[in-house]
């Protein structure tokens, strides 16, 4: 009896299946491309007047402790190779949701901030 691996029962219009290295990676790579946009961000609030910075350094704060909650799953999910793929891959894509929503929100405060 013939194993069958995920590639051979993956439907061709699919995307190709990834394997655990591929996705650690693209997930390091999003990680990394947050934590620049959330660096100028915070560069951006250091340059702002003192009163924009209070108001949106709360943001900025959610924002990079939700980053660092992505990031510290990530780095358990290498160092814990029995956990699946799928169930790692679907907490990530939630943190990096809410990064985003997190960003957006630190971003509009700063925006509002600095039109006032």
């Amino acid at each position: 009896m013939s194993k069958t691996t995920s590639l051979e029962t993956h439907d061709a219009a699919e995307e190709p299946v990834e394997n655990e290295s591929d996705v650690f990676e693209r997930i390091s790579s999003l990680l990394d491309g947050w934590r620049a946009r959330i660096d100028d961000l915070v560069v951006q609030l250091d340059l702002a007047n003192l009163d924009v910075r209070d108001e949106v350094r709360k943001s900025v704060d959610v924002t990079q402790n939700i980053y660092l909650a992505a990031h510290s799953k990530l780095s358990d999910a290498r160092a814990n190779t029995s956990s699946t793929l799928a169930s790692l891959e679907k907490g990530l894509k939630q943190l990096l949701r809410d990064l985003g929503r997190a960003f957006e929100e630190a971003e509009a405060v700063f925006k509002r901030a600095r039109e006032s």
